[in-house]
């Protein structure tokens, strides 16, 4: 999709994956794009690359976790692709956390999974009514479809009742209420530790959270961080 827009002499093969990869998650470190992009690169090597791609302006650097850093597109990118100058800004205190857990769990261990960008949600999914299309979504290697919810520090009974309430409202979308049925919809929830996954697992239960969709909990730890951060 990036290649189609992009003149293909401006920027290297390898710095065209690397803005395909930002763009769809919204953000990268050089230690996913060491594992995702450039597998067999120490940390300094990707570091020089990503170097390079924010002077070039092909990149944007934020403040992680100090000292860790995050990338963005940058406004040579943005302008080459067409985009809202939006995407080059750092992430806010709720959209940081958000991005970075799915981008996590998107990426993490042997998964094949992908976040769908907002062109590819649109194209899937154009029965979506436009404000449920607007949290992350992922599609796992089988073609499930999966709503991702991030634990953004509230109780596990907030937690909870948030996660029942996207369930009955994606389930009320007669397209979601069949792939659910069909085993190939699902909600996850992503949270800090095992602990208030557990907690999390529980309230799901005293809500009376639907047997028509699963729900599935993954820990982020690194998570916790980025909340004590915007806190």
């Amino acid at each position: 999709m990036v290649n189609a827009l992009m003149p293909e002499q401006t920027f290297r093969t390898r710095d065209l994956a690397i803005i395909e990869f930002v763009r769809r998650y919204r953000l990268a470190t050089n230690r996913i794009i060491a594992s995702q992009l450039l597998p067999g690169r120490s940390l300094n090597a990707v570091a020089k690359v990503t170097a390079r791609l924010c002077t070039a302006q092909i990149l944007g650097r934020y403040v992680l976790v100090p000292p860790e850093t995050y990338f963005r597109l940058g406004n040579q990118a943005i302008s080459s692709l067409g985009l809202s100058s939006r995407l080059c800004e750092p992430l806010g205190p709720q959209s940081l956390p958000t991005d970075y857990a799915t981008l996590i769990y998107a990426t993490s261990g042997s998964a094949r999974r992908r976040r769908l960008i907002a062109d590819e949600v649109a194209e899937y999914m154009p029965w979506l009514p436009h404000d449920l299309s607007q949290s992350p979504y992922c599609v796992d290697a089988k073609g499930q479809l999966e709503l991702v919810r991030v634990d953004l520090g509230g109780s596990p009974q907030h937690v909870a009742r948030r996660t029942t309430q996207a369930s009955h409202d994606r389930l009320d979308v007669p397209q979601i209420s069949e792939l659910a049925a069909a085993s190939r919809f699902q909600v996850v929830v992503l949270t800090t530790s095992e602990e208030k996954s557990k907690a999390i697992s529980k309230a799901l239960v005293s809500c009376g959270c639907t047997d028509a969709v699963r729900v599935h909990i993954a820990v982020i730890p690194r998570l916790s961080f980025l909340l004590l951060r915007a806190n």
